[in-house]
């Protein structure tokens, strides 16, 4: 392909994941803004209770199918019958395997609701834990989208997603202006995106749509090694999540709800903050999974891509950290002044959490994910004992400042990890562009 069609479908694509990445954000945004005030500091912090324990939850099915699906997909071009087949028994193997785990999942879902909560949390993990499901399933079809480069698919299904997100959040607080009525516009919006996504992936999909191709049986061979691929990323993903949210469960049980509501304000402007590195990572993931045993233009992507988040990510930290009190005040009115503390903290470490969303995905990409399961459970640790000892002094800010040096120190371990490999690219094996169903080089 030419350098100039590369370059606008480059530019197209980051378009597109830009443009539904940001309605998606600006419209959770919208309805957060607008429930915030309405439900109060102590029900919009069992919002974010209970929102956090779905999310987590939720994670469990994903057995790190996603990030893998979109790898092996890039390495499999559909230019000929057997990739063809290859690419559909990846798609099969993926969902299938997610099926079954939503299983153990809805188990887990209501123990908690049961055991772990009481009236109206009860009800709202409940709710929730359905919304987070299908969201689970939507997605994985973009994981699927990411890996055939169709960024266009992916946009429209977020930006339905999102749309439906918006127009029942507001809608609902019209009508019932509870934690309930929000929990459940939540899980219809996201039911709606799930059928959506779910349409498009069935009649747009080569794989969906090639009738001279017989519809392969589900390979267990590749089953096989989806797990054993998949798992170790799974596992990374699980701990990143757990140290990254896990302060939510220590701060609710050491301040209360109301300290959780004032974070949780902070954290929603530091989440959206993610929407940059989100967007140039799910576009440029495919490109760097397929440079994988092609040292120079794997170490040329890399750079070019960590400048940019490190860019991102000082002009990010410095915009909330200096018009902290505005954003806060303007986003969420005077009643969550006291969030600004942990906004500003929070702020010092955005220059490390962009480079760090590139930095994992380059050891993902490299498969290296074993690296980054060792990576994500020593940070588990660490960040444990950081909210131990700072979270009970200093509420908020505690747990701040214990996800900021967190981030630190995988910043150093994923440093060291990709320097240790720069000797040893250059005799990496190359990636097979054509691998047989059950063949183990996905």
């Amino acid at each position: 392909m030419a350098p100039g069609r590369m370059l606008d479908g480059a530019i197209r694509n980051l378009s597109l994941k830009a443009f539904s990445i940001g309605l998606e954000r600006a419209c959770r945004l919208v309805v957060v803004v607008a429930v915030a005030p309405v439900l109060g500091e102590a029900a919009f912090g069992r919002f974010v209770f209970a929102s956090t324990v779905t999310a987590l939850l939720a994670l469990g099915t994903d057995l790190g199918l996603g990030v893998w699906t979109t790898r092996a997909l890039a390495r499999c071009r559909v230019d000929s019958e057997s990739q063809v087949l290859l690419g559909r028994g990846i798609v099969q193997v993926g969902l299938a395997i997610r099926s079954l785990a939503a299983l153990p999942y809805a188990v887990a879902v209501l123990a908690v609701a049961m055991f772990a909560a009481r009236g109206e949390a009860r009800a709202a993990i409940t709710v929730l834990g359905v919304a987070a499901l299908v969201n689970a399933f939507v997605d994985h079809f973009g994981a699927i989208f990411r890996g055939y480069e169709r960024f266009g698919d992916e946009a429209r299904v977020n930006a339905f997603r999102a749309l439906l997100f918006g127009v029942a959040g507001l809608a609902t607080l019209t009508v019932a202006r509870s934690l309930i009525g929000l929990c459940t516009s939540i899980a219809a919006a996201n039911l709606g995106g799930g059928i959506y996504g779910a349409v498009i992936l069935r009649r747009l999909y080569p794989f969906a749509t090639e009738a001279r191709i017989e519809r392969p049986k589900l390979d267990r061979v590749l089953a096989k090694v989806a797990l054993t691929q998949a798992l170790p990323l799974w596992f990374a993903g699980l701990c990143s999540m757990l140290y990254f949210k896990i302060d939510t469960l220590f701060l609710r049980s050491m301040a209360g709800d109301a300290e959780l509501g004032l974070y949780g304000a902070a954290f929603k402007i530091f989440e959206g903050a993610m929407i940059l590195p989100s967007v140039l990572l799910s576009v440029t993931f495919p490109q760097l999974a397929r440079a994988h045993g092609h040292p120079p233009i794997q170490r040329r992507l890399e750079r070019q891509i960590g400048l940019l988040l490190l860019g991102f990510g000082l002009l990010a930290g410095a915009t909330c950290f200096v018009g902290g009190t505005p954003l806060i005040r303007g986003v969420f009115g005077t009643g969550f002044g006291r969030a600004v503390p942990s906004l500003r903290v929070l702020a010092l470490g955005m220059p490390l959490l962009f480079l760090n969303y590139g930095l994992t995905h380059f050891l993902v990409a490299r498969d290296m994910g074993t690296m980054t399961q060792r990576f994500a459970l020593a940070m588990l640790g660490l960040n444990l004992v950081l909210d131990l000892a700072l979270i009970p002094r200093a509420h908020g800010p505690g747990a701040a400042w214990a996800t900021v040096l967190t981030e630190l120190a995988l910043t150093g371990c994923c440093l060291g990890a990709l320097r240790l490999t720069f000797a040893s690219q250059s005799v990496l094996p190359s990636i097979p562009t054509a691998p047989r169903i059950g063949q183990k080089a996905v």
